[in-house]
């Protein structure tokens, strides 16, 4: 009885190895075919009623091919991994044999357990180049009557293993496939390229001599095909330009850069020098020894040309743009600051007293009985007091204050870095220099009112200009109302 039952066991087994054989052996014209015969062969083998080839990427489970086709599921469909029995095979990658998955400690609680009851589940990854590409599963709602054994799990390996060499296999013949066309039509670009491109190209052999030559190249140097032919790229080459090009090809010949690029001159038949931008590449043969060059030669002279114009133009246009940025800060009469520069100024002398906690100044200077000396003496004598009382301010000034004409008799000058009585000592400074002044028709004397800032300690609030400007102008009208020719402070300003 024990000898009848072996003697069974094994035509069994002989039976379902040579149907592995059999697919081994089997050749199909499409992947449709091939998964369709594994599944119908492996269902038969295991006794499964339903068979599966999925396609694992990125998370998701997508069936490639199920019979039966009446199971509720098709090809194409696709579901996250993790819903799947299939998520255990791929995060353990190796074949996983469960005969009674509610008593599976690794399915039991599967979602897909929840959801569709299957208790036995036999499948193995898919591995391609490497990696595994999908699973060939099988499952049943019954739990089987006897376990899944050795030769269950070493043959269902060897099914899916036999789809991934057929997969590899077809990848590898479809990427050789892809090579082969993408030589066949480069190599026909090239000559097209070669032939009819709009820019120069050539080949040129190691010493120097053109190979080949397109008819662009023949239009860019005025030189026939057989002519070119005859001579090589040094004899045509400005001898300026000459060192620079061979010291880059002896640095190819020597492996050090695989390419390079440059903008050099050339000499047309006509003795004309024609600029062009030249591009050098080099072949090799099948040793990996240098054969030849590769060139492209594109005709530069008129862009070269443009630069120069343009370059020309730009600096023009600089210097325009200098002159109206400095008369868009510059009084036309005084030449000192006008109202835009004090804003620009005093902004940044602000943020940078809030960053020092330095205090700042300023003054606000108005010509004593500007309106009548005008009306005595008329309007170019009142220009000509205006200008020296510039001229004085200027002196006056040291390398980072800022004197500003705020317009008519009234001018302003910034004090960085000064205290109170700072402000007041520029103040009697001005006023005597104001009255040094010589060559008007008569004396003229100045008002002034000073402000200053000191920032808060630990305060890093920045006042609008217009805080410290309005508190000089304060002070300004106390020392007119005061009877002018004089220099009043206001007291304590901080924020």
């Amino acid at each position: 009885m024990a000898d009848h039952e072996t003697g069974s066991n094994f035509l069994e087994l002989t039976a379902r190895f040579r149907e592995f054989h059999r697919l081994s052996l089997s050749r199909y014209d499409s992947y449709s075919a091939l998964y369709e015969d594994y599944l119908k062969t492996g269902m038969q083998l295991f006794d499964m009623p339903v068979g599966i080839v999925s396609r694992i990427s990125e998370g998701q489970y997508t069936i490639l091919a199920v019979a039966p086709d009446s199971v509720g599921f098709a090809a194409g469909d696709s579901m996250p991994l993790g819903d799947t029995y299939c998520s255990a095979v791929i995060s353990q990658q190796r074949t996983m044999a469960v005969s009674h998955a509610a008593v599976d400690p690794a399915l039991g609680g599967h979602p897909a357990y929840r959801q569709m009851l299957l208790e036995s589940y036999l499948a193995a990854p898919i591995w391609v180049e490497g990696e595994i590409f999908g699973t060939l599963n099988f499952t049943a709602p019954e739990a089987r009557q006897h376990p899944f054994d050795e030769t269950d799990i070493e043959l269902i390996e060897l099914m899916a293993g036999r789809i991934g060499q057929v997969v590899e296999q077809d990848q590898a013949d479809r990427r050789r496939q892809d090579a082969l066309r993408r030589l066949r039509v480069n190599t026909e670009l090239f000559e097209s390229a070669f032939q009819y491109a709009p820019i120069g190209m050539a080949l040129v052999s190691l010493e120097g001599r053109w190979l080949r030559v397109n008819r662009a190249v023949t239009a860019i140097f005025g030189y026939s095909e057989s002519e070119l032919l005859a001579i090589n790229f040094q004899q045509i080459t400005h001898p300026d330009d000459l060192d620079t090009d061979l010291a880059f090809l002896r640095e190819m010949l020597a492996g050090q850069r695989d390419s390079y690029r440059m903008e050099k001159r050339y000499f047309h038949k006509g003795g004309r020098e024609i600029w062009a931008l030249l591009s050098v590449s080099m072949v090799r043969d099948e040793t990996g020894a240098p054969d030849y060059f590769v060139s492209q030669i594109q005709d530069i002279t008129a862009q070269k040309q443009a630069e120069a114009e343009l370059l020309q133009q730009q600096r023009e246009l600089e210097s325009l743009n200098h002159r109206l940025a400095v008369l868009s800060t510059t009084d036309p009469l005084t030449q000192l600051g006008n109202r835009r520069e004090l804003d620009r100024r005093l902004s940044e002398e602000l943020h940078r007293s809030a960053r020092t906690g330095e205090p700042l100044s300023l003054l606000v200077v108005d010509v004593d009985h500007f309106k009548r000396y005008n009306d005595t003496y008329g309007h170019p004598a009142g220009d000509v007091a205006l200008r020296k009382m510039a001229k004085v301010l200027q002196r006056l000034a040291r390398v980072n204050d800022c004197a500003v004409r705020l317009g008519g008799e009234e001018f302003v000058l910034l004090l960085p870095h000064t205290d109170e009585t700072g402000c007041c000592t520029v103040a009697r400074r001005l006023s005597g220099m104001v009255h040094s002044i010589t060559g008007l028709e008569t004396p003229i004397s100045v008002s002034s009112g000073g402000a200053t800032w000191t920032p808060a300690m630990g305060s890093t609030r920045v006042p609008d200009g217009e805080f410290l400007l309005g508190n000089a102008d304060a002070a300004l009208y106390r020392a007119k109302q005061e009877g002018r020719d004089r220099h009043c402070q206001s007291r304590g300003l901080s924020q």
